[in-house]
């Protein structure tokens, strides 16, 4: 469907604008203007050209040389004042450049370390599962069972999942096997033979007696207690180092995961049994039927957790740590002694440490400033970079490693000295102030030196430029005479082509002709190229001769100075900047403005428009994201493709705000009743050329652009508006404000296109255009009520076409309009019911969403006194 006009057709002036264009009286013409100018006595020019240059250069000189000294030492201290200013500048701003660096770095090392150390403490998740999904299929014969989990264990703690610290599994008759890292320390002093340890506990069947190649000796046994043992390199037992009373059906650990019936349970952290050190356990229970009989279970402890901390995060400079919500230490890349210490009243347990006791300012000096910052560590948000108090530490924040660690709110901090990034950009500042110090130094002295030299040849210049103005006034007079005549051609804008208009016809201003071999010559220079071998507009006006010709002609001689050729050339470059000046105003407009032969004055006239309004979603966010010439690049294509698309379906482009466009039809140029139509048109034009523009943009690797749009019919002051000194053609009135406050509803409403009901019931958009009603609203700055619908699609007019689309596209557009329906008849439990269909439908619709959480919330908390269905936007 196409609701263009054929620009063949004449245009007409809109109702109330000849006034705009028409100021003066009929008698106030050139042709008065010519003759009045006759009796008025002027000098010769060459007395004006040659008489005031050479008086003013030798004044020049004079003043020059009286005033040097003064002038280079005002000059030279402003100099050294913006020197330092642009170096204060400079360092101000690589210093703001770094720290917004050094924020990303840190940040991005902080979610490295956050993803790295996920996946650590998920492990012992996954042993535990495999194990307990394992123990399932193991055989019922206790010696068997134990002597396989013994193997299953050895081969995950030394190869499968080295990074989990203990791997454990326990019956429902007592027995307990597992292997578990030793510290470090402990092997060193034990002389242990490997960096592994075994832990046994037979049956209450089995007693003190085992049958399993993996399991210890008998004689290294004992009924209801376990036996903690080194092993060698395949896990077997070589030397037992502690026997202590324990079961583990006692255990809080197997306990829990014996109520979760199945389910991995984690507990808090808690003191290994070995006395070694702390950690965490992810259990699971085996499941016989109903009952349970077996616990597969594995930890990982701060020791291990704090080894893996300094590997993924700690550096030369950074230091990393997990503290809870209550301040108490989880780990920290320096080692468990500044997590945790031994407390001989707990039998030689560890109790964790808070964070006031730890004696570095990398730890001390974030948490301070996140308790000044927050109040409390429970209301800090999931994370952040900042900088702390004391200016000394940059550092980064997270919460949520895990879903378990999230419900106990650990945090992790990542901080680093500020030092370590700005070190040498201090350095460089330090070095950049030194030598510009010098250069001052030494420019002082070089100018001093300079300034005797420069009165003598200013002497001589002023002299020498004396003779030479002297000689250009008396080569100028002459073809000056001729050329002004030209000049008042020029100033008259016969050179203007007709065919620069969209159209032809404007009759209303007249199509007077340029009758002078000066307008002939600057008409072809504008309309064809002179080489061409097409009409052009000397030949459309029967004249075949050469415009070169004409213009030396009128200079007179080949001799003519090049100051004259340059005015010959800047005619030229007149008409293209008055070309050019068409591209900031309508072309439309300018040629009205060029027949009225009138001054432009402020007036304005009543007219009948339809304004649009557009602008780019998230454009602050997207001209962040880019380099500036890719940017510019970007949005240069965006408002040509745009502009094109008005200015192809006869629209007005009023001005460019930023990534904004305003536009209106139907002034200055009468376009007829469906003024609306065409507009929607242009509106869904630009949106299919946005499309083609974003895969355009996609396969180039730039951002996703989306372009919001408000379109209002109405009646405006359309004219000349501004000040005496400067003006432009534009509208005024409360539909150029609807128009924008559209616009800005499109992001609230999620939709692309929003127009209001007077635009909906223009001529010829319903029958051509799909709307869907929207919402009836109060915006900003109105009191009465507003009906909004969202201009969907055209309506094809091809049957197979209409058909296809009609199901879906109706049930789109009517069946929400029923919601409304019901939702104004104050049916709040239909219309919830049919919204909900709606949206299974439509789930990602915006608007029913919005109606929706309306229509709950009068279900749940009643219709208050006086509702109406208006919806009244404060925001917008």
């Amino acid at each position: 469907m196409s609701v263009r006009h054929a620009y063949s057709t004449p245009s007409k002036i809109a109702d109330g604008q000849e006034a705009v264009f028409r100021y003066r009286h009929r008698g106030d013409s050139w042709e008065n203007w010519e003759k009045s100018k006759e009796c008025i006595g002027h000098p010769r020019l060459t007395c004006i050209l040659v008489c005031p240059v050479v008086l003013t250069t030798v004044l020049l000189a004079v003043t020059v040389n009286l005033f040097w000294k003064t002038s280079f030492d005002s000059g030279l201290l402003r100099q050294q004042t913006a020197d330092a200013l642009i170096l204060s500048n400079f360092n101000a701003s690589s210093t703001a450049v770094l720290t917004m660096m050094a924020h990303h770095l840190q940040a991005t090392s902080a979610r490295s370390a956050v993803e790295s150390i996920s996946k650590f403490m998920s492990l012992p998740q996954l042993v535990a599962e495999i194990n307990a999904d394992a123990a399932e299929l193991l055989s019922f014969v206790e010696s068997e069972r134990l002597s396989r989990m013994l193997r299953t264990s050895w081969n995950q703690i030394t190869r499968l999942f080295v990074d989990v610290d203990y791997i454990y599994f326990a019956d429902s008759d007592g027995a307990f096997v597992g292997y578990e890292h030793l510290p470090q320390r402990f092997v060193e002093d034990t002389n242990a033979p490997t960096r592994f340890g075994g832990e046994f506990r037979p049956s209450d069947a089995m007693g003190a007696s085992s049958q399993c190649p993996l399991c210890p000796p008998p004689q290294a046994l004992q009924a209801g207690k376990k036996t903690y043992y080194f092993v060698d390199e395949r896990g077997k037992y070589v030397q037992t180092y502690k026997i202590s009373d324990y079961d583990p059906r006692t255990r809080p650990w197997y306990e829990k995961a014996a109520a979760a019936k199945g389910k991995v349970v984690w507990m808090d952290i808690y003191n290994h049994s070995s006395g070694h050190t702390l950690g965490m356990t992810a259990a699971k229970a085996v499941m016989r039927g109903n009952e349970v009989s077996a616990i597969a279970g594995a930890d990982f402890t701060v020791s291990y957790l704090s080894k893996f901390m300094d590997f993924v995060t700690g550096t030369a400079f950074e230091e990393s740590f997990i503290v809870d919500s209550e301040g108490l230490m989880i780990a920290a890349c320096s080692g468990i002694q500044q997590v945790a210490k031994r407390v001989a009243v707990f039998d030689d347990g560890l109790v964790r440490r808070p964070w006031t006791q730890l004696p570095y300012g990398a730890v001390q000096s974030p948490m301070r400033t996140l308790l000044n910052s927050y109040g409390s560590l429970d209301d800090i948000p999931l994370n952040g970079t900042m900088m702390s108090d004391d200016g000394m530490y940059l550092f980064t924040f997270m919460q949520g490693l895990a879903s378990f660690q999230a419900r106990q709110r650990w945090i992790l901090v990542v901080s680093c000295p500020v030092g370590t990034y700005m070190k040498e950009s201090w350095i460089q500042q330090a070095w950049a102030a030194q030598q510009s110090a010098a250069v001052q130094q030494q420019l002082q002295v070089e100018l001093s030196q300079q300034v005797l030299k420069t009165i003598v040849t200013c002497a001589a210049f002023t002299l020498l430029g004396a003779c030479i103005m002297t000689w250009v006034g008396i080569a100028v007079t002459r073809p000056l005479k001729k050329i002004s005549m030209d000049m008042l051609s020029m100033a008259k804008l016969e050179f203007l082509p007709q065919s620069y208009s969209r159209t032809n016809s404007m009759r209303d201003f007249g199509d007077r002709r340029s009758t002078t071999s000066f307008g002939r010559f600057l008409s072809a220079l504008v309309g064809r190229d002179q080489d061409s071998g097409g009409s052009s507009s000397s030949e459309m006006d029967g004249d075949h001769s050469d415009p070169e010709s004409d213009i030396e002609g009128s200079i007179g001689c080949s001799a003519t100075p090049k100051e004259i050729v340059n005015i010959r050339e800047s005619f030229v470059f007149m008409v293209a900047g008055l070309k050019s000046f068409a591209r900031y105003m309508d072309p439309e407009i300018m040629r009205i403005l060029i027949q009225s032969k009138r001054q432009a004055q402020l007036g304005m006239g009543k007219a009948d428009v339809t304004v649009f309004f557009s602008d780019i979603a998230n454009f602050t966010t997207i001209a962040e994201s880019l380099e500036p010439e890719v940017f510019l690049s970007m949005l240069s294509e965006y408002l040509d493709e745009m502009s094109k698309i008005i200015m192809s379906e006869r629209g007005v482009v009023g001005e460019f705000i930023g990534d904004a466009i305003m536009a209106w039809w139907n002034v200055p140029i009468d376009l007829g009743q469906e003024h609306t139509a065409i507009a929607l048109h242009a509106a869904l034009s630009q949106q299919h050329r946005m499309r083609e523009l974003r895969d355009s943009w996609e396969e180039r690797g730039l951002p996703d652009v989306r372009v919001r749009m408000g379109l209002v019919r109405g009646t405006v002051l359309a004219g000349n508006l501004g000040s005496s000194q400067r003006m432009k053609y534009g509208l005024v009135g409360d539909s150029v404000n609807l128009a924008s406050r559209l616009e800005g509803l499109c992001k609230y409403y999620g939709v692309s296109i929003i127009i209001e009901e007077e635009a909906s019931r223009a001529h010829g958009v319903r029958t051509k255009f799909h709307l869907r009603l929207l919402d009836l609203v109060t915006v900003k700055g109105r009191t009465a009520a507003t009906e909004l619908y969202e201009l969907v699609a055209e309506k094809s007019t091809d049957g197979a076409e209409a058909e296809a689309e009609a199901s879906e596209v109706l049930f789109f557009v009517l069946g929400f309009h029923e919601c409304h329906s019901l939702f104004r008849a104050q049916h709040f439990a239909a219309c919830a019911e049919r919204l909900r269909r709606y949206r299974q439908t439509f789930p990602e619709d915006v608007p029913s969403k919005l109606l929706l959480h309306r229509v709950d919330l009068l279900l749940s908390k009643g219709t208050p006194p006086g509702w109406t269905p208006v919806h009244v936007l404060t925001e917008k």
